[in-house]
């Protein structure tokens, strides 16, 4: 039978690899590739807003508000510069920061067609541009990092027939839908209705609440539970040891310092248990200022504390699904 690891496990024969930093498409000098990207990526978005404004985005105009206060607006344009930094200086690929976005967006815009009346074909397309809006400029001056195209980097990555085998990849997008699902219903079930009414003016319609049932709140969440298995999952799992693990695995409880020690009871995990914590607690962090900033800012009616809390609940759910994702993951036979 398999057994559970320790999470602060190591491997002893861990030896030191180099970052698998992904290398640039772009001649570009290095300090222009980031304003470029961020001017890339906000012309992009405004330019396809625009393009598909007749396609099922007007019904928005009855629930955004002007933003008249030159604030509001200064602080949408710097968070989408911020979220791009992090995904750029935290060394992801267009992959990572599509799957990022996707989750991170979502929570807004299933707030809007659950209880604002707005279609789900503005859901979709307002992911696809924000999606796409990241991903495009990312892929241009950013290759795939050896993780999202483990088939053609051998040795690069840590268990690649694992990470290639298409039934983890269905078997771990649905967990992590479910888990979605889950946070969701069971807020939808206790204290969302009331919360949603007491801080939310001008709410169209409690319905979504009330009549929901769970298998379609899950299967509503298949879409980032894929994101969620490709940003969290496939990156830990493809993750290979470092000199971190090697220090970790040399630690001697009886002569190591009292700082020493505490540092190893810190943060003496795993390269893989590393990577998850690191991308769930990003995960959570843009979750929680991306969705209760455009809470807040752009619809009409809402208290900054019922964008905190809406916010707040979509960063329980992404804490769980990294956590179950771990769990998954942490296991006998996969090498650490």
């Amino acid at each position: 039978m398999v057994k559970r690891k320790q999470m602060a496990a190591t491997s002893p024969q861990a030896v030191p690899v180099p970052p698998l930093r992904q290398p640039s498409n772009s001649k570009l000098p290095g300090l222009l590739r980031f304003p470029i990207l961020v001017f890339t990526s906000m012309i992009a978005s405004s330019v396809m807003y625009s393009l598909v404004s007749q396609l099922g985005t007007g019904d928005l105009a009855g629930v955004n508000k002007r933003r008249d206060e030159w604030w509001e607006i200064a602080a949408v344009l710097g968070w989408k510069a911020t979220e791009l930094g992090l995904g750029w200086w935290g060394e992801y690929d267009g992959w990572d920061l599509a799957s990022l976005t996707m989750l991170s967006h979502m929570p807004y815009l299933y707030l809007l067609t659950t209880f604002y009346a707005v279609r789900p074909t503005t859901l979709w397309i307002g992911l696809l541009v924000d999606v796409l809006s990241t991903y495009l400029p990312f892929s241009l001056l950013r290759d795939s990092s050896p993780i999202h195209r483990s088939e053609r980097s051998k040795g690069e990555v840590a268990n690649r027939s694992i990470l290639n085998d298409l039934n983890i990849k269905i078997y771990t997008s649905f967990l992590a839908a479910a888990v979605y699902g889950v946070v969701i219903y069971g807020s939808f079930r206790t204290w969302l209705p009331g919360f949603l009414i007491v801080h939310f003016e001008g709410l169209k319609d409690l319905s979504g609440a009330y009549e929901a049932a769970l298998p379609g709140v899950t299967v509503g969440f298949l879409v980032s539970g894929y994101a969620a298995q490709s940003f969290l999952f496939r990156p830990a799992l493809g993750a290979k040891p470092d000199a971190h693990d090697m220090q970790m695995a040399e630690f001697d409880a009886e002569t190591a310092t009292l700082g020493q020690t505490v540092w190893y009871n810190i943060w003496g995990y795993s390269k893989r248990s590393r990577t998850l914590i690191k991308r769930t607690a990003t995960l959570v962090l843009v979750s929680v200022m991306q969705t209760g900033l455009r809470t807040y800012v752009t619809i009409e009616g809402v208290e900054p504390v019922g964008a905190a809390g809406w916010a707040a609940m979509w960063a329980a759910a992404a804490t769980l699904v990294g956590t179950v994702l771990w769990w998954v993951g942490d296991v006998e036979g996969v090498s650490n």
